[in-house]
């Protein structure tokens, strides 16, 4: 449990998470179920796809590009601003993934809404 709110982002997390369980326990019983698990399935989809972006944004993807010449600029001047490309492969490339606050926050509640809405259709 520690760890759990270690790592979360939000400290409003824990009562998002009360009130979409008590969400999907109301509507259970209503008539609106199917449009109701429709939604929490969608919200935890999306968070999933927030976590996505938060690891990938942190994945250096964009590290190494190859970068030309300006007009007008010394070989003096490029050879300082370009990138050494085997600095860039050993050690940004070669990072472990990223998976912070965010990502684990947005994991966390977008997998028990994707549960929810599963066990609402059952």
């Amino acid at each position: 449990m520690n760890f759990i709110q270690k790592n979360l982002w939000m400290p409003w997390a824990p009562l998002l998470l009360i009130l979409s369980v008590l969400a999907a326990l109301i509507l259970a019983f209503t008539p609106y179920r199917i449009q109701a698990s429709n939604f929490l399935f969608l919200c935890g989809l999306f968070l999933l796809c927030v976590a996505i972006v938060d690891i990938l944004l942190h994945a250096h993807l964009m590290a190494g590009w190859f970068q030309k010449q300006r007009k007008g600029e010394s070989d003096e001047a490029f050879k300082k601003r370009k990138i050494d490309i085997k600095s860039v492969a050993s050690k940004q490339k070669n990072e472990p993934i990223h998976f912070k606050k965010l990502s684990f926050t947005c994991t966390l509640i977008g997998g028990l809404m994707i549960l929810e809405a599963i066990a609402m259709t059952i």
